[in-house]
C-alpha cells in the first residue's frame, strides 16, 4: 500500500493522523465529494434498481446459502446411496457396485464437511463486519479513491449513483483513523 507524506489527494492530513501515522477520516472525505443521505439505498430499493457492494466487507449471505443448499442435495444423494446399500447388504454379487456406493458415500460426507467449515467460516466473518452508520453519496472519482482503501461502497446502475457505507459515528473525523498509512517527521508535528 502507498504511504503519503503529510498530504492525502492534496489535503493536508490533521495533526493527529500525523502523529498516528495514518490518514484521519476528514482528510479522506475530502479528497471526494461527499453528500449525507442516510436514505437513500432503504427509499431506492427495488424502486429503482437495487445496490450491490462493490468493496470493503462484503455480505456473503447468498455464498452462505448456496452452501447450504449444496450440502442438502449431497444429503440427498448420500442417503440414496445409503438406501441402496442396504438393499445390497444381503446380496454377495454385487461388490463392485457395493464399492462404488462406500465410496460415493464417503466422498459426499467429506463434500459436506468441508461446505459445513466454509459455511462456519462465512459466518464468522459476517459477525466480524462491521455496521454502518451513515451513507454518502459519492461521485466516480470518489468510488474509485474509496475502492482503492477497500472502505465499503455501494454501486446501483439503474441510477449510476456510488454510495460509501462509514461505519463509524460520534467521533470528529478528524480523529478517526483510517488505515491508510502516512509518513511524517514526528518531531515536526511534537
Amino acid at each position: 500500500m502507498t504511504r503519503f507524506g503529510k498530504y492525502f489527494y492534496g489535503n493536508e492530513i490533521s495533526d493527529y493522523g500525523k502523529q498516528y501515522g495514518r490518514v484521519d477520516y476528514a482528510t479522506f472525505a475530502k479528497a471526494f465529494d461527499a453528500v449525507l443521505n442516510n436514505d437513500i439505498m432503504n427509499k431506492t430499493w427495488g424502486i429503482c434498481g437495487e445496490w450491490e457492494q462493490e468493496s470493503g466487507y462484503i455480505d456473503n449471505g447468498e455464498e452462505i446459502e448456496e452452501k447450504r443448499e449444496a450440502i442438502e442435495e449431497r444429503e440427498e444423494k448420500r442417503d440414496t446411496y445409503a438406501d441402496e446399500l442396504a438393499e445390497l447388504a444381503d446380496i454377495d454379487e454385487n461388490d463392485s457396485r457395493r464399492a462404488f456406493l462406500e465410496d460415493s458415500i464417503e466422498e459426499l460426507d467429506d463434500q459436506i464437511r468441508i461446505l459445513e467449515e466454509e459455511i462456519e467460516e462465512l459466518e464468522a466473518q459476517q459477525e466480524e463486519q462491521p455496521e454502518i452508520y451513515q451513507y454518502f453519496i459519492i461521485s466516480d472519482n470518489g468510488a474509485r479513491i474509496c475502492e482503492e482503501f477497500n472502505e465499503i461502497v455501494f454501486y446501483n446502475s439503474e441510477l449510476d449513483m456510488y454510495v460509501w457505507g462509514v461505519d463509524h459515528w460520534g467521533t470528529s473525523w478528524d480523529y478517526v483513523l483510517t488505515d491508510i498509512p502516512c509518513e511524517v517527521d514526528k518531531t515536526a508535528t511534537a
